[in-house]
């Protein structure tokens, strides 16, 4: 796997700190004393990174959080949302977010989010726009019922908290993905940390619905043992944290390039089983990976096995 350098453990670093406290200030300088940089090397380094700057970063990521908020978070209402989310007032959050996305905050929740997503978040109040395609008897999307997935594989279960190394993939989730879990797995094999009940996972940190596809990024992750420290092979870890998650296990593993299977998927739990089931979810996705060896070659075949999403009782 390619050597990290120092400047890039830093700013995966600040990355990590920036979603976990999306609801805070988040200032220059504040980010830049995660980085242990100075400020101006801070922000040059940054943008030469990450393809933008420190506030245009953390802009668009409370915007992206926001408009997936006010999808799926019925009961909340936009202040309560445009706080969470960290903008200190109702006018700059909706003037923001209209800039963004084309349509206010009311507007993307009544139904104008349905120009990107492919179905309905379907709860007890229909979208306004939803109704009114229903009337003209013209339905863009008429879908209501589970096509993609199979309800009597869908359960609930509890995943271990592990410590895990991890390599990251930016861009489109077709493109480059495979190319860093075989590097990550090729890497954590040299050290022997591949083991019988080693879990491999991917988790994409963007919706493709509302992200850019050239500024998703997915974290491609390995668990090993708490007592190994990756850090001395300058690698970076992270902590999973596990938890009560809803899965779907696939009949045949998922190839990478079935992304848009994959995504129906998704779809059809947040929009269908979600609402149903008296949970909420609580982050990103969670892919549970299979890497294969073929005989007789040394070529890895990745794959998806299963898709779950962390949860919580409403």
């Amino acid at each position: 796997m390619p050597y990290l350098t120092e400047q890039q453990k830093q700013i995966n670093r600040v990355l990590t700190y920036i979603e976990h406290n999306l609801d805070q200030k988040l200032g220059l300088e504040e980010l830049a004393q995660v980085s242990t940089y100075s400020a101006y090397h801070f922000q040059r380094l940054f943008k030469e990174l990450a393809g933008e700057s420190p506030a245009q970063y953390v802009k668009r990521l409370r915007l992206e959080q926001a408009a997936h908020y006010l999808i799926y978070e019925g009961q909340m209402n936009v202040t309560d949302i445009a706080m969470l989310c960290g903008f200190s007032s109702l006018s700059y959050f909706t003037t923001a977010f209209t800039n963004h996305f084309t349509y206010s905050p009311k507007a993307w929740r009544e139904g104008a989010y349905l120009n990107r997503f492919p179905r309905e978040y379907i709860n007890r109040k229909k979208s306004k726009q939803v109704s009114k395609m229903e009337k003209e008897e013209k339905p863009l999307y008429p879908y209501n019922e589970f096509r993609w997935i199979d309800l009597t594989k869908v359960k609930t279960i509890f995943l271990p908290k592990v410590k895990a190394v991890f390599n990251q993939s930016t861009g489109p989730y077709t493109v480059g993905v495979e190319d860093r879990l075989e590097e990550l797995y090729r890497w954590c094999e040299a050290r022997d940390l591949i083991e019988e009940n080693t879990l491999v996972m991917g988790i994409p940190k963007n919706n493709p619905y509302i992200t850019p596809p050239e500024k998703c990024r997915y974290d491609c992750c390995i668990s090993i043992h708490d007592g190994i420290s990756a850090e001395a092979f300058d690698q970076m870890t992270s902590d999973f944290k596990g938890g009560k998650h809803v899965i779907f296990v696939f009949e045949q593993p998922v190839s990478f390039n079935e992304r848009g299977k994959l995504i129906e998927c998704y779809s059809e739990l947040y929009s269908y089983w979600l609402p149903r089931s008296g949970y909420r979810y609580l982050g990103n996705p969670v892919e549970i990976i299979r890497i294969e060896k073929m005989n007789g070659s040394m070529e890895l075949i990745c794959s998806i096995k299963a898709i779950a999403l962390a949860i919580e009782p409403k």
